[in-house]
C-alpha cells in the first residue's frame, strides 16, 4: 500500500476513510436521483504539534461535501382581497353545484 493511502488508513485511527465512505455515499446517490454533479473534499491541514518543533505534526482533517438536492416543485396561489392566499382563483367561475344521478331508476323504454 502506499504512504499516503497508508497514512488515510491511520488518520483518526479510520474513522476519517469511514466518515468519507459515508459522505462519497451520499453524493452518489443524490447525483444518481438529480442528475446534477455534486462534490467531496478531504482537507488535510498539517502542523507542528508544538511551535519551533517540527520533529512531531498533527494532522487535521475535515470532509465537506455538496449534495445535490432535487428540484423544488412550485404551488399555485391566489390572493383574495385580504391579501390572504387560497388555492381556488377568485376570479374564476365558481363550480356548479352538481348532484350525483342515482342509476336505480329504470331504463327509458322506447315507446311505438
Amino acid at each position: 500500500m502506499k504512504h499516503f493511502q497508508m497514512m488515510l488508513k491511520d488518520l483518526r485511527r479510520g474513522d476519517s476513510l469511514t466518515e468519507a465512505e459515508a459522505e462519497l455515499a451520499k453524493v452518489v446517490a443524490a447525483v444518481r436521483l438529480t442528475g446534477k454533479a455534486g462534490e467531496i473534499t478531504l482537507k488535510l491541514k498539517i502542523k507542528p504539534a508544538s511551535k519551533g518543533d517540527a520533529s512531531t505534526l498533527l494532522i487535521e482533517d475535515s470532509i465537506s461535501t455538496k449534495v445535490p438536492k432535487p428540484e423544488r416543485a412550485n404551488t399555485i396561489f391566489y390572493p383574495n382581497e385580504d391579501n390572504l392566499l387560497q388555492r381556488i382563483d377568485p376570479h374564476q367561475q365558481p363550480d356548479l353545484p352538481l348532484k350525483v344521478v342515482s342509476q336505480d331508476t329504470e331504463p327509458l323504454r322506447k315507446v311505438d
